[in-house]
């Protein structure tokens, strides 16, 4: 379904997302990466795993986050190597286990299913997800400064031994 769905504000939108995980169980959420039914539509999407029992049983939800299907995610869809699918089915099959255990900066995790109601039913996985931030370290602006001057002096020594050349 369209990514829209997963975090729209509508009242249809929240209505759908509360019976899929208060009236049905709700499985899995796997994001797909936005470009993967190009060239027919650039629209983002994802895949929602559920079991219909008409009568609950959502306890948590597994999400993934698709980056790569094996192929460009332009318009040309060419082979590659990056392919998240194999790895999706493999957690999958792990998710009462090994997946529990998984921080929320990995590519799948859990989400209880409180967490999910008290955040109105939003099933995006940005919602959910912590991101990494690494700390870079940056040169002062007086150093990068310098580091031009000198440049800029070389560039003209140069241009002057040139000048020189040709007369």
């Amino acid at each position: 379904m369209p990514d829209g769905v997963l975090f729209g504000s509508s009242k249809a939108h929240k209505e759908l997302r509360r019976i899929l995980v208060e009236d049905q169980k709700l499985d899995g959420v796997v994001k797909l990466a936005s470009g993967v039914f190009k060239p027919y539509t650039g629209v983002s999407a994802a895949i929602l795993l559920f079991t219909k029992t008409d009568s609950g049983g959502t306890d948590e939800v597994w999400f993934y986050d698709v980056t790569a299907d094996g192929f460009t995610l332009d318009d040309k869809r060419n082979p590659v190597d990056d392919n998240d699918l194999p790895a999706v089915r493999e957690r999958w099959g792990e998710r009462d286990r090994a997946e529990r255990e998984r921080a929320r900066t990995d590519k799948s995790f859990t989400v209880p299913k409180d967490e999910i109601v008290a955040h109105s039913y939003d099933l995006s996985i940005n919602r959910y997800k912590e991101i990494e931030y690494e700390e870079v370290e940056h040169r002062s602006p007086l150093e990068i400064i310098a580091e031009i001057e000198k440049l800029e002096g070389e560039i003209a020594t140069g241009l002057a031994d040139l000048k020189e050349m040709l007369r």
